[in-house]
């Protein structure tokens, strides 16, 4: 079957990353291991982990970034969480796993493969597995089927050694109630919040301190390197409009997409709902549907479905409406009432039918078939989209041949005079604030700063096309002299010495409350105390009135430590915090939630116990960075 699957798939090199293989797949990243004059990265217990591994896996990770912030990475971002050594460790994990899979005599078979593949919602088109749309999947995100299945065999692996370290873990019905009334207990806090603005008219800024200030702080104001560009730009947009596309190739994509232009058949309808709550019991439950019936009744008796519904339907969202869902496909409701929707005529009002939310009356109103759009509906798009993938290849042949003659001249002034072309040039910028022309892209800033003054870039893929650059200036970074950057040295100098005085202030503040408590405290300064008011402990934002980490210190408090150790700082402020009091949470609710809380104890229990396996596993293996990222 996998090779069926694979069937003129074979050379496409592509990767798609989808469900529960996103996470682990785009971090691990992926691989075949058959070039064996590959780099090496590193070696774990004797297995090589390849620089080809590497780059795909650090690829598929930014691309991933790219996405989920539509092309624009927010600055900072890939330093902060360190991507880089992420995909190092993920690939060391990786490895560790497989060694260890394989001493347990863990195997994956080619059937556990295909079923998994097989059951993947992105490759399923009405509940069956589709070729075409697995094959283009793929294509289109650039992996090959050899590689996808070695992803899902890799997956598989990782989730058999992970059921077989976890096979012992339960939770007790004692374990989930202590923390649901951990949960769900309410604390109220008080709080006063110090800004080091009110400390400012305290700093006395003369100039022998903001000099002194600037002597022991010279490196803080060392500046970015800039770089300054003349370059040739190759734009999709001026050739994207002039791209020829006929009606043949416009017809033969309409008949390789199909399958992209399906619309699902919708169904319209409206509903009476008659609410169950969660915990009733079988008499209650009896009780509302025999209501359900009489209502059901009054309509076969020729009442008006719409103002019974908006007489007794208890679903907000559409009783207003008479029962108004509008138009609807499978998969978007809960199950039994998609079940019985789709199972009716049109203008046909069905018995009661049970639900999770209670009991349903229902009336089809109208049925859209699953049709295929015409290829008059999609050709604007469809030529839209050919016209686009035309000028890429135009702009990357035209811009390859430019290079190449550049190369020749030795001149990218000389080759645009010879051509006539315009050349453009960038004021100085850094790596963090680029020209809109370069984008954001970490990779290409990084190719671009490894450039000297006088060098000819390789061709720069960027948002709007390709360039050629030329490196007209370099700036390397230096620390600028203190009179050309006064102001600056001033106002940083006052902002951190207002900040340590109000720091001061707020210790000595918190030393006076647990003497005298925290309002006649604040009295004394000409401070007001503010409470959070009661709320849950998986309220993060204390009904949006404190920073998380603020809370966090709160919540350590209770009744015998009324007061925190030490101030805490969020956003450049100080925050004294006080306990004023807890409200326990009635016991009869964890019935309704107890399921869900024994799963949630559970996964987290399986997390810790598998990292602590994986952390055990990294602190015994040997492993040895070959190569430097």
């Amino acid at each position: 079957m996998l090779e069926l699957i694979r069937k003129n798939a074979g050379s496409w090199i592509i990767k798609f990353i989808l469900g529960i293989l996103v996470l682990v797949f785009s971090l691990w990243g992926i691989g075949s291991f058959r070039s064996q004059k590959a780099n090496i990265l590193a070696r774990v217990n004797g297995d090589k982990i390849l620089m080809e591994s590497y780059h795909r896996a650090y690829n598929n990770l930014m691309d991933r970034y790219r996405q989920m912030f539509k092309g624009r990475i927010p600055e900072g971002l890939l330093r902060r969480l360190n991507i880089k050594q992420q995909v190092v460790d993920s690939l060391i994990n990786k490895a560790l796993i497989r060694q260890a899979a394989n001493r347990q005599g863990i195997l994956i078979t080619n059937k556990e493969v295909q079923e998994l593949i097989l059951s993947i919602p992105a490759f399923r088109r009405r509940g069956a597995f589709n070729q075409r749309l697995y094959e283009r999947a793929l294509r289109e995100n650039q992996l090959t089927p050899a590689a996808f299945e070695t992803q899902v065999r890799e997956q598989l692996l990782a989730d058999k050694l992970r059921t077989l370290l976890c096979s012992g873990l339960a939770v007790t019905d004692a374990e989930a109630k202590q923390h649901y009334m951990y949960e769900n207990e309410k604390v109220n806090l008080a709080y006063v919040a110090i800004d080091p603005s009110r400390c400012k008219r305290e700093v006395n800024a003369t100039d022998e301190a903001i000099s002194s200030w600037y002597k022991a702080h010279k490196e803080r104001y060392m500046t970015e390197p800039q770089i300054r560009l003349r370059y040739l730009a190759f734009k999709e947009a001026d050739i994207r409009n002039g791209a020829n596309v006929t009606d043949q190739e416009v017809k033969a994509y309409y008949q390789d997409h199909r399958d992209e232009y399906e619309v699902k058949e919708r169904r319209r309808a409206r509903h009476i709902l008659l609410r169950v709550p969660r915990n009733a019991d079988k008499k209650e439950v009896e009780k509302v549907r025999e209501k359900a019936e009489k209502i059901y009744e009054r309509i076969k008796k020729g009442e008006s479905f719409a103002r019974l519904a908006r007489e007794y339907s208890e679903d907000p969202g559409s009783a207003k409406k008479g029962g108004d869902l509008g138009f609807f496909s499978r998969g978007m409701l809960v199950k039994p009432f998609e079940d019985a929707v789709f199972s009716m005529k049109e203008g046909e009002v069905s018995r009661p039918i049970r639900t999770p939310f209670g009991w349903h009356i229902i009336k089809l109103e109208k049925i859209e078939p699953a049709r295929l759009k015409s290829l008059a509906e999609v050709k604007k798009s469809i030529v839209t989209r050919l016209k686009t993938k035309k000028a890429e290849t135009i702009i990357w042949d035209r811009a390859n041949a430019a290079y190449d003659k550049i190369i020749q001249m030795g001149s990218l002034s000389g080759y645009a005079k010879q051509h006539g072309l315009k050349l453009e040039t960038t004021k100085l910028f850094t790596q963090k604030r680029p020209p809109a022309i370069i984008g954001t892209n970490p990779d290409l800033l990084k190719a671009i700063f490894s450039l000297n003054a006088g060098e000819l870039s390789s061709l720069l893929q960027v948002p709007q096309g390709i360039l050629i650059a030329e490196v007209l200036e370099k700036k390397f970074p230096h620390i600028p002299p203190m009179k050309e950057i006064k102001g600056q040295i001033k106002r940083d100098y006052i902002q951190q010495k207002a900040r340590d005085l109000c720091q001061i202030e707020a210790t000595e503040l918190l030393k006076t409350a647990k003497k005298e408590g925290l309002e006649v405290a604040c009295r004394k300064k000409g401070l007001k105390v503010r409470e959070t008011g009661f709320f849950k402990r998986t309220d993060r934002s204390a009904r949006g009135g404190l920073p998380l980490n603020v809370i966090q210190a709160g919540l350590s408090l209770y009744e015998g430590k009324v007061y925190p150790d030490k101030v805490t700082e969020s956003g450049g402020k100080f925050y004294v915090l006080a306990f004023k009091g807890k409200k326990d949470v009635d016991a009869a609710g964890f019935s309704t939630q107890r399921e869900a809380i024994i799963k949630r104890i559970l996964n987290h229990k399986k997390r810790t116990v598998f990292n602590d396996w994986l952390k055990d596993l990294r602190r015994k293996a040997s492993i040895e960075m070959v190569t430097k990222i």
